[in-house]
Order: C-alpha cells, then sequence, then structure tokens
C-alpha cells in the first residue's frame, strides 16, 4: 500500500514539474488582443488565430470591461493556448495593449483586433520573416481591400512622419527591442496611439517592412464603441511628433516646406543614408 502511494504520489510530482517546464517553454508568438462590447463577432476573430497553420504561440486576450457575453464566449474555448483577462473597468484601449505587452512572453508579438480575421497562414508568413531578417523591428502584412502597405523601410517611414501608413493589427514585432527601449502605448492618448507607437519605434531606431500577402481581413461594419476620435487622436500626435524638432515650437516641423522638412530630419537617422540624399536632391534643387 505504501508503495502505491508513494508511486501516485511520484507520478503526481511527475506530471506538475511537466506542467511547469511547459509553462517555462516560452512561446515563439505572443499573439496579444484587447476585446470590448464585441460578443457577436469576437468567435470569428478567435476562430481566425486558433486556426493559424503556425502552431507555436500563446493568445492573450483582455477584455476591457465589457459588459456583454464576452466572459461566456471565451471561456467556452478550451485552447490551452488561450490566456484570459478581464479589466476591472473599462480603462481604454492604450491601458490594455500596454497590459497586454506586459503579459508577453513569446519573441514575437503579433497584434489582433477583435473585430478582424486573420489569414490562416498569417502568423506563419510574418514569423518567416522576422527569422530571415534580423535587421527588421517590425513587420506588417496587408489587409485586404485596403491600400498597399510599402514594402520597405525607407518609405513606410516617410509615410509614418505624416500619417499611420503602417498599420497595427496586422503587424508582427520583436519584444524586446519595444522592452529594451521602454516603448509603450500612450495612455493619454485615447485615438492613434497606434501611430504614436510606431513613431516611438521609429525614432528610437527601428527598422520596418510589410510583405506582400493578404495576412487579414477587416470587418468593415463592426460597431465602434469607444467613441473615439481619431481627427483628435492624429492632432495630439503630430504635436508629439513636432516637439521632436521644437519643443517650443511644435508647429514648426509641419508648417515647413518640403526641403525644410527633409534637413530638419536630417540627424535623427530614420532613413537609409542613399535614401536621404536622394529625398535633398527631390526636393531642395
Amino acid at each position: 500500500m505504501r508503495i502505491k502511494k508513494g508511486l501516485i504520489a511520484g507520478v503526481i510530482l511527475a506530471v506538475g514539474l511537466f506542467s511547469g517546464y511547459l509553462w517555462m517553454q516560452k512561446p515563439k508568438v505572443s499573439v496579444v488582443m484587447l476585446t470590448y462590447q464585441r460578443e457577436k463577432i469576437l468567435p470569428r476573430a478567435i476562430d481566425s488565430i486558433l486556426a493559424q497553420t503556425y502552431n507555436d504561440f500563446e493568445f492573450i486576450i483582455i477584455n476591457d470591461g465589457s459588459t456583454d457575453n464576452t466572459d461566456d464566449i471565451v471561456k467556452s474555448y478550451k485552447d490551452k493556448r488561450i490566456r484570459y483577462y478581464k479589466n476591472d473597468k473599462n480603462h481604454g484601449i492604450a491601458y490594455s495593449r500596454n497590459k497586454a505587452a506586459d503579459l508577453a512572453r513569446g519573441e514575437y508579438v503579433m497584434i489582433m483586433d477583435d473585430d478582424d480575421k486573420s489569414l490562416p497562414e498569417r502568423m506563419e508568413r510574418q514569423v518567416a520573416f522576422l527569422d530571415e531578417n534580423e535587421n527588421i523591428t517590425a513587420v506588417a502584412g496587408q489587409i485586404r481591400g485596403l491600400p498597399r502597405i510599402p514594402d520597405n523601410h525607407d518609405n513606410i517611414a516617410a509615410g509614418l512622419i505624416q500619417y499611420n501608413n503602417f498599420g497595427n493589427a496586422n503587424i508582427m514585432y520583436r519584444r524586446e527591442f519595444a522592452k529594451a527601449h521602454k516603448i509603450r502605448y500612450d495612455e493619454n492618448l485615447r485615438a492613434s496611439e497606434d501611430w504614436d507607437f510606431w513613431v516611438n519605434m521609429l525614432f528610437s531606431g527601428a527598422k520596418f517592412a510589410a510583405i506582400k500577402d493578404d495576412i487579414l481581413e477587416r470587418n468593415g461594419e463592426s460597431e465602434k464603441h469607444y467613441g473615439i476620435s481619431y481627427e483628435a487622436g492624429n492632432i495630439a500626435v503630430r504635436e508629439k511628433i513636432g516637439q521632436r524638432f521644437s519643443t517650443q515650437n511644435p508647429q514648426k516641423f509641419y508648417q515647413a516646406n518640403a526641403c525644410e522638412k527633409i534637413k530638419m530630419l536630417g540627424d535623427k537617422n530614420i532613413f537609409t543614408a542613399s535614401f536621404y540624399e536622394n529625398l535633398l536632391k527631390i526636393n531642395c534643387p
């Protein structure tokens, strides 16, 4: 009888140690998604992640204080890769994105929105690209039906100064870069926090790229529950960009002509040398 009890205890201990070992094994990818009041379309987003052809990932879902049936929907999934958390109240987009990033353990972070659908090979393609291009910090994929994202860093960087031409829910980035440079979403921004995040990465030395494949489908008919103004958010981000050039007069950069802008960007090192020289030749004859 003592032998049997000892054997059972040993098995239980071994199972516990094995479970702990699995937890210590960090996934390659952390998929991070916040959700708020989206019970009707949330399964579409979750199903698209669980159907990925690439399997080495954890799926962090942050419920930002929803009062609908979100809890039951997420808990109905029994996939062990799902890590589900619920905020005590509605804190907003930036807060929840930061919380998800803090919880992430993967080498790469893949952003997902609760009203989108990731195409089956999305994760596989973006992981392969980052694995093969160690100089690239973040890679976007194309969003079906929307304008194409430039595939090289210089063109993406040139656009990011003016607007968010990179996206957000279509992106995978290196977690350690953001951590090392202490780049987080600005919780004072109620909108355009994603544009601000990529701008901060850009000025910290990040390199961007985009693959040519469609990797995401948007749900253009989904309701917007945060009641945010992207126009106000964009103005706030432009103000922050302008402060990088003049704390006393943040509007100076955007009031400048093309040649003056290019010259102000000269010491920011956000372009390759050859691209910057071409910009000077074109805009400063």
